[in-house]
Order: C-alpha cells, then structure tokens, then sequence
C-alpha cells in the first residue's frame, strides 16, 4: 500500500509541474490562434486575437517591413512606429467586438479556419528560428561544422513528427496515404521552404549575390538522397508497386551508411 501510495503521489507531482509548464504555454497559443470550432469559441480569447494577430504577423514579415518603419498618424508631422500603429488599430477593432458580439458562431468560418492555420505556422517558423539559434550555439560550443548539425539534429527534430504521423496513418491500414506523405512532406521542405528561405535571403542581399557555402557533407546528402529515391523507383516498379519488406532494410541501412559517412567527413574535414 505505501508503493501504490508513493506512486499516486509522484503521479500527482508529475502532473502539477506539467500543467505548470503546460498553462502559460496553452494560454499564449489561445490568445493568438483562434479557435474555429463555436464549442471552443471564447469572446476574450476572440478578441484577443484580432489584437494581437496582425502584430504576430508583422513581426513574421520583419525582414520586409522594419518593425520600427514609422509612419505618418493623424497629423502630418506626427510619425510612430509600424507596430504602435497596427497595435492602435487592431486593439481598437478588438475592443469593437468585444462590445458587440455577445454569441458564438453557429458553424464553423472559413477566414477563422484560414488565420488559425496561418498563425500555427507562424508559431512553427518562430519555434523552427529559436531552434536554429539554439542548433548555431551548439555548433560553436562543440566546434561542429553546421551542415553536420542540419543532417542530423535539425533534420531529426524536423521530421519526428512526419516519422510518428506516417507509422500511425500505416498502422491504421492506408499505406498508401502513409507513402505519399514520405514523400511529399519532404518535397513541400525543399521546394516550399527553400525556395522561401532563398527568396527571403536574396532579397535582405540585393543587389548582391547570395553565396551559399560548399560542404561536401551537403554533396553527399545529395548523393544518398538520390539513390534512396533512385532505388525507390525501381524497387517497386519491378515489384510491381509493391514494397517488399527488405527494402526497408535497405533503407534503414543506407541511411546508418550515410550517418557513418557524414560523421567521418565532419571529423577529417573540420
């Protein structure tokens, strides 16, 4: 009965300092994604959101809006930064729909669903930021090269999620599903996410070039990407689209050769 005691009460503990650190977290994502379902619908929270969204979105748009831009308010010679203006205006369509919406919505909208999709992924590139300065912080501590730190910790914490959401959609009996989000998760990354890194890069250059710095570790990523994705192709066209069990073997496998590789390449050449 102590055991069964001490347990309970170490459950307990762990469960406070989870919704301690669960709270503030769960209260700042309600204050700026709204909520779409009318079951969830707060009329704080809802207008919390109309003050504070447009402010998250300037501060995501940084790097072609300065922050601090002033501009021109009431009187002409009356100037005060972007952010004050938007936070003005918006706090003062929030205080509106305070005041005069009383009920929630009876189905779900469509721009309510649009601006909570648009502020999660807000919440995943400011999430996605800190861990790349978390990821350079680490590099220079432990002088590792960063392209060894982006094929393995980044690339890790980048596709966990893809990982457990893939193996779940197949254990649930759509492999097909399971395969075509392998794929195109990935493809979304490298054209999506690098062409938008890029854009953004070159702009903040201009009219510079942007020089990319040349890692032979990123030329055998490249290389190891292609004949997993090569030998994909064949594999199962000659299986006739069908994945036999040791392919995935295989993949595993080349993936623990390109970890050794990417290792000793990082080890002689930094």
């Amino acid at each position: 009965m102590d055991d069964i005691g001490e347990k309970w009460r170490s459950s307990r503990v762990g469960y406070h300092i989870s919704r301690a650190w669960e709270l503030p977290v769960s209260f700042l994502l309600k204050l700026t994604i709204p909520q779409a379902s009318p079951s969830e619908w707060s009329r704080f929270y809802m207008s919390a959101n109309i003050a504070l969204c447009p402010l998250a979105l300037l501060y995501a748009c940084n790097s072609f809006m300065p922050f601090n831009h002033p501009v021109v308010f009431l009187l002409s010679n009356t100037h005060l930064p972007l952010w004050l203006v938007i936070l003005l205006a918006s706090s003062s369509l929030a205080l509106l729909h305070y005041a005069v919406e009383k009920e929630p919505p009876k189905t779900e909208q469509l721009p309510v669903l649009l601006i909570a999709f648009v502020m999660s992924v807000f919440w995943i590139s400011t999430t996605a930021g800190e861990l790349l300065n978390c990821l350079a912080a680490l590099g220079t501590l432990l002088e590792l090269p960063p392209a060894l730190l982006g094929l393995t910790v980044l690339a890790w914490g980048n596709s966990v999620g893809d990982l457990v959401a893939d193996v779940a959609v197949a254990k649930a009996g759509h492999p097909a599903m399971a395969m075509a989000g392998c794929f195109a998760g990935p493809m979304f990354n490298m054209l999506i996410g690098l062409g938008t890194a890029l854009v953004i890069q070159t702009y903040d250059v201009y009219p510079e070039a942007y020089e990319l710095q040349f890692h032979v570790g990123i030329v055998i990523a490249f290389v190891f990407l292609l004949l997993s994705l090569m030998g994909s192709l064949l594999v199962i066209t000659w299986c006739r689209f069908r994945v036999p069990r040791f392919w995935g073997f295989c993949l595993v496998g080349l993936y623990v050769v390109f970890m050794a590789v990417s290792l000793v390449i990082a080890k002689f050449t930094g």
